[in-house]
């Protein structure tokens, strides 16, 4: 039987290929509309270019989610199919997600006289965004090339949800303000002290900040001290961030300085997280399991 593990574009892993032989890897790209233009979270987008626009528009900006057509179209693609989404309480796409797991369910049994045997497809809500689902799509793909049945690789991908977290540090609060997602008097003071912000991911998938930090070392060590206070002891490692690659090398050794054997990628930022962690901006994505 075939299997497609899916993600949303608010997984930054792009032109991503399956370790495991017969298992297919399906983006499902998120939407940044900028003034009249809309760019597709793809593996074709500029990031670049997207970032500049929103720069440049002086009226709002905003993100939209992968349709349900989307979402069904890869849904039908693999016999088995576990797909990844951001937090359901920051975008539509989870319920998007799960509007088109039921039509692709519904239509599979009309045409196998009501029988869904064969055609399994379950849809995870990270309650995050950036490297935790990357975190869950790499070491989910790992998992299933010990053949493991359906029920097993839900029960295994619900697992890692559990036992994973997202940590971001941010130095710019523009659009997080403008989407709701962060209060504005707090944006508003960070910017206005230059100083950046420890967030995380509470338990219903919404931002919480952690606290503020002045100066590169003390980021650092702030997102190590929270992965600790979190059970992390290392393993694997997603990193991503918004054209900061000095503080990302500076953050990895400090990682390994932590926990040698650690498994650490470093990834630049889709258009959905490039959009919202804005210039600098560094996501973490880690696990105690």
């Amino acid at each position: 039987m075939s299997w497609c593990i899916a993600a949303d574009s608010s997984c930054n892993l792009r032109g991503y290929t399956p370790e495991t032989p017969h298992l297919s890897f399906r983006l499902a790209p998120l939407k940044v509309n900028v003034g009249s233009i809309e760019y597709v979270d793809d593996e074709n987008l500029d990031v670049d270019d997207l970032n500049q626009a929103v720069a440049i528009e002086a009226s709002a900006s905003s993100s939209s989610c992968p349709s349900a057509g989307e979402w069904t179209e890869i849904f039908k693609s693999a016999d088995n199919v576990i797909a990844v989404t951001i937090s359901s309480n920051l975008s539509g796409s989870y319920d998007a997600a799960m509007m088109a797991r039921n039509m692709v369910l519904d239509e599979y049994a009309r045409d196998h006289s009501g029988v869904i045997a064969g055609k399994n497809i379950y849809v995870l809500n990270s309650r995050a965004a950036g490297g935790k689902l990357e975190l869950i799509v790499t070491l989910l793909d790992r998992y299933l090339s010990n053949n493991p049945t359906f029920d097993e690789a839900v029960e295994y991908a619900k697992k890692l949800e559990a036992t994973s977290q997202v940590l971001f540090s941010l130095s710019s609060y523009e659009n997080l303000v403008k989407a709701g997602r962060m209060p504005r008097v707090a944006g508003a003071i960070a910017s206005r002290l230059n100083i950046r912000i420890l967030g995380t991911a509470s338990s219903e998938g919404t931002i919480k900040l952690v606290g503020p930090s002045r100066g590169e070392k003390k980021a650092i060590r702030g997102i190590i001290d929270a992965m600790v206070s979190d059970g992390c002891h290392g393993g694997f490692i997603a990193i991503d961030h918004v054209n900061n690659e000095h503080t990302v090398e500076l953050l990895k050794s400090a990682l390994l300085e932590q926990w040698p054997n650690a498994e650490i990628r470093i990834l630049p930022c889709g258009g959905l997280c490039s959009y919202y962690a804005e210039a600098n901006g560094i996501i973490v994505g880690y696990g105690w399991l």
